[in-house]
């Protein structure tokens, strides 16, 4: 057994060496451009990484999304990290994540998120993150929940608490790619339910987190879902903002 800093850089450094020699027989490669990845580079590309459209809303209490739930549910603060566009690499990166059995470049980016806002305050209040629930038949057939792996991330970096038990999806609703804002609000009616656990998340600030925020209809069910836990309140992080 190694032990003090000097242990530590040794097994770091074993480490290293066992990632290296696994590489040369199984190379792992970016999700985006297909290139190999460096030793210390994880799912993407450095050059990938810093070509993604990042989102730069000025404030984080007064933007596009939160200006979706204004009269409707207060949103302490919303943010996301990437732009979604017809055919950008934002969407190479999400189909990765959801149906090419991926999760893993989803704990990355989450750890990415996390590193992004945290310069800027705003895990300071939080108290728990809650992944948007999958129903049982689609993560049954996924085999996870991709916001659950965007969440992990963040976790890994602020030290936040994940609550995945405490709410549930009752209601396989079709997909919302092709439904105006109206249909996608019809879509998502009800989809939720507490579960029994819920108690945990009374008197707390909850962070929802989902991977794409395009008009916000799920997670305008999700809150309103949540609004029975006496004393909650939002925020809310997504991976990709669809608005413009």
């Amino acid at each position: 057994m190694l032990w003090g800093e000097e242990g530590m850089m040794n097994t770091k450094e074993f480490r290293r060496s066992l990632r290296a020699c696994a590489d040369v027989f199984f190379p792992r490669l970016c999700v985006v451009c297909g290139t190999r990845l460096a030793l210390d580079e994880q799912q993407l590309c450095v050059a990938c990484l810093h070509q993604l459209p990042l989102v730069r809303f000025s404030s984080l209490t007064e933007n596009p999304m939160t200006d979706r739930f204004v009269g409707i549910h207060s949103v302490c603060k919303a943010a996301s990290c990437f732009h979604y566009q017809k055919g950008a690499t934002v969407n190479r990166i999400l189909f990765d994540l959801k149906y090419r059995d991926n999760p893993q470049v989803g704990f990355v980016l989450g750890r990415f998120m996390a590193r992004m806002l945290t310069g800027r305050a705003f895990f300071e209040d939080i108290d728990v993150i809650l992944p948007v629930p999958l129903s049982h038949i689609r993560r049954w057939q996924r085999g996870y929940n991709q916001s659950e792996w965007l969440a992990r991330g963040v976790a890994a970096i602020t030290g936040l608490p994940v609550c995945s038990d405490a709410v549930k999806r009752v209601r396989n609703n079709p997909t919302q790619t092709r439904l105006d804002r109206w249909g996608r609000l019809e879509n998502v009616d009800s989809i939720f339910k507490l579960t029994r656990n819920c108690s945990v998340l009374s008197g707390k600030h909850l962070l929802l987190i989902d991977d794409v925020f395009t008009t916000g209809a799920t997670i305008l069910s999700l809150c309103d879902t949540l609004k029975a836990v006496p004393g909650t309140r939002f925020s809310i992080l997504t991976l990709a903002w669809a608005g413009g």
